[in-house]
């Protein structure tokens, strides 16, 4: 034991020892060392960085003088005094200019204005939109105040508050914005940048693509017509993965809120059968819904939908948000505010693109291109002879680049129109001929016009006609302003509103309890009205109250 201990002390000596001389005794002592560090002597990196740079002495070059310059005369004998030349700058080469400083508080100033700039650009276009609608729910109350005799049920109405948002996108004041927000609803208002509120009024909606069309309804009697400024729409096929996006609109009811992100990702659904959406991180929630997404030029390059959600039930934002692209919004938007016709070609597809691993086990010796993944039953594709596992290389003899630009060019195809495909299958080019067809939703646009009109042609097919009260006669039959009521003005000979029991003169306050204040409202509510259902007409005939049964599909 003690010679093991004897052992370790000599060991341990010697350790010193050696590091003793090392120190004193070798070349080099500006070398840091460990003593250096036990002595609290500062590193040679931060001795360097705290002297001053030593300045560099630059030889002068003489310049070359000229093979036919003359002798130089000889110097006078009076001294002259000799003006001192200013000092050339040097020239620096462009392969050596310095890159910008990224941490320069110069260039983050401009890009904080510019951000600032583009916020204020935009701002004045984006709406606040207030929904609300009627909702009804059964109670039941006692009969006796012990509910021996049973219950007697009742409907209780109230209102249900909704929001959203929406952008203006003309001179006139047409606004965009989703669907889900103005789908159902009874009333909508407008909150405009600076606080202003206006009446919209639902013009149409595509509910595939989920766009919706309003209208803001400006009052005859204002005495000053608002000033709309519309914004630009962008093209969303130019769009990149990368780019800079702000996302504008009325989360949880806070007005003209301002979040920024990229564009995360593009084509989440690769089908020319689907909608797409731009995926981005630009802080997306409830009541941002129909905003827009700006790009940095202030242009519209999307309609903000939704926000995904990993985990069930969570409905605030994890950095992911959808937003329908621009072209798609402003071929629904068209078309509902100028009658425009759909354009959207369909060949029944889904593709993706290529890996190098499965291009390698396809033998492809290339990654341009589209993979097809799916082919839809009853397809102009599965027709043609299209089956999964082909590859895309060329639409109409031009070559495919990706999915991506393979399904753009598709959706601008007309229904009917020819198109050309070749494809590898097994190693082999495959031509193939199809017909373009309709795509499948393209038919599915809801339109306020045709809601009116429908509901005209029931009143005329029931035998009806209505017209609006006069002030005078709202006064005559003790009615307000405020107060739901139209006029039958004349019930057609055995028509079933005869046969129902609806007379001249009768007062109609609502239908199947929604309220109709003029005959707008009634052709509305007629021309949405189930077929081949009663629906109750509820009226007054010198001040007794009748429930008249109709069917507008019988």
């Amino acid at each position: 034991m003690l010679r093991t201990f004897r052992n370790a002390l000599l060991l341990a000596m010697s350790l010193i020892g050696a590091a003793w001389i090392y120190h004193w005794g070798i070349a080099g002592q500006d070398r840091y060392s460990l003593f250096d560090l036990l002595q609290g002597k500062p590193t040679a990196a931060a001795i360097a960085q705290a002297a001053p740079a030593p300045a560099t002495e630059k030889p002068e070059s003489k310049p070359e003088e000229p093979a036919d310059q003359p002798e130089a005369a000889p110097p006078s004998e009076t001294p002259t005094k000799a003006e001192p030349k200013p000092e050339a700058s040097p020239v620096v080469p462009p392969a050596a200019q310095p890159t910008p400083d990224l941490n320069s508080p110069v260039l983050l100033q401009q890009v904080n204005r510019a951000l600032a700039d583009l916020t204020d650009k935009v701002v004045s276009a984006v709406v606040a939109i207030d929904t609300k609608t009627t909702v009804e729910v059964p109670r039941y109350q006692a009969v006796d105040p012990f509910g021996f005799f049973g219950y007697r049920r009742y409907n209780q109405r109230y209102e249900a508050p909704g929001l959203g948002s929406g952008v203006i996108v003309s001179d006139d004041g047409y606004v965009l914005t989703n669907h889900h927000v103005v789908a159902g609803v009874d009333a909508i208002r407008i909150t405009m940048h600076g606080g202003d509120q206006y009446e919209a009024e639902w013009v149409g909606s595509d509910p595939a693509a989920d766009v919706a069309v309003l209208k803001i309804k400006v009052p005859a009697e204002a005495k000053s017509k608002p000033e709309f400024h519309p914004l630009e729409f962008g093209d969303s096929d130019d769009v990149r993965v990368g780019d800079m996006a702000l996302a504008v609109g009325n989360p949880f009811g806070l007005s003209e809120s301002v979040t920024r992100g990229i564009i995360s990702a593009k084509q989440r659904r690769l089908s020319d059968g689907g909608n797409e959406y731009f995926q981005t991180d630009a802080v997306i929630n409830p009541g941002n819904s129909g905003g827009p997404l700006i790009d940095i030029h202030g242009r519209l390059i999307g309609i903000n939908s939704a926000i995904f959600t990993g985990q069930q039930d969570v409905h605030v934002w994890q950095g992911i948000g959808l937003a329908i692209p621009a072209n798609e919004a402003r071929e629904v938007y068209e078309a509902i505010a100028f009658n425009k016709p759909l354009i959207r070609g369909y060949l029944g597809l889904a593709l993706d693109d290529l890996s190098p691993g499965t291009a390698r086990a396809l033998g492809i010796g290339t990654m341009r291109g589209a993979l097809v993944r799916h082919v839809d039953d009853d397809s102009p594709a599965r027709k043609a002879g299209l089956l999964p596992g082909d590859f895309l290389v060329t639409l109409d003899n031009a070559e495919i680049a990706s999915a991506q630009d393979a399904l753009r060019r598709i959706r601008r195809m007309k229904a009917g129109a020819k198109a050309t495909l070749t494809v590898i299958r097994k190693g082999q080019p495959v031509d193939l001929e199809l017909t373009v067809a309709e795509r499948p939703d393209t038919t599915t646009l809801q339109l306020r016009s045709d809601i009116t009109a429908s509901g005209q042609g029931i009143a005329e097919a029931l035998g009806l006609v209505v017209r609006d009260l006069t002030p005078t006669e709202r006064q005559t039959f003790g009615l307000r302003d405020e107060h739901p009521a139209i006029l039958i003005s004349d019930v057609k000979p055995n028509s079933q509103a005869n046969q129902g029991g609806l007379r001249p003169g009768d007062l109609i306050h609502a239908i199947n309890r929604d309220p109709v204040h003029n005959t707008a409202e009634f052709y509305d509510l007629l021309g949405a009205l189930p077929k081949n259902r009663n629906s109750v007409i509820i009226l007054t005939r010198q001040g007794r109250r009748i429930d008249v049964y109709l069917n507008p599909g019988a």
